[in-house]
């Protein structure tokens, strides 16, 4: 009988053959696997599942890296938000000049000559790497005495030369070279 709207539709005898199992036989969807076959796939499925913890775990690491560099922020803990500000600072170089030597000097571990040791020399005609001025121990330049020490750098640990000796032209009446720090 065929309501209104329906059609009847005929099954091919395949079809029909195909779905009924013959008597005796179970009807199972997948086919059986042998020894090798069922191994191959438990060793995939236990990749699979490996691979798949390695990653939970990963990302359980990762989350709990970020979180606690997240979290160092006072901001957050306070319950007040806050904006930084747009503002950047920069710290000026250190000073740093070369002069020439007007004449062959020695670099020494203080500003001052007596008792005070050699950390190396410096040729006349060479540049001197200047970094600072200090008030030392006067010194008897052919200008007269002079008490002002340029801090150099080189291949010396730190050192200090007379500026009597280093053409530093009007660096040191001018103050352009900043004063080495006390010590």
């Amino acid at each position: 009988m065929l309501v209104e709207g329906e059609s009847q539709e005929l099954e091919s005898p395949e079809a029909v053959a195909h779905d009924v199992a013959p008597p005796g036989l179970d009807h199972d969807p997948q086919p059986k696997r042998n020894p090798r076959q069922v191994r191959a796939r438990r060793r995939r499925r236990r990749r699979q599942f490996g691979t798949l913890l390695f990653v939970v775990v990963a990302a359980g690491v990762f989350a709990a890296a970020y979180f606690s560099v997240a979290d160092d922020d006072e901001s957050s803990k306070a319950g007040t938000s806050t904006t930084g500000s747009l503002v950047t600072t920069t710290v000026a170089p250190p000073f740093v000049a070369t002069y020439k030597a007007t004449a062959g000097i020695n670099v020494r571990q203080s500003p001052g000559t007596t008792n005070v040791p050699v950390v190396g020399g410096v040729e006349t005609g060479r540049d001197v790497t200047v970094v600072c001025v200090i008030e030392g121990e006067p010194v008897n330049a052919p200008s007269g005495p002079n008490s002002q020490w340029l801090g150099v750098t080189g291949s010396w640990p730190v050192g200090y030369v007379s500026s009597a000796f280093v053409a530093g032209g009007d660096a040191l009446t001018a103050k352009k070279i900043p004063p080495c720090p006390a010590a």
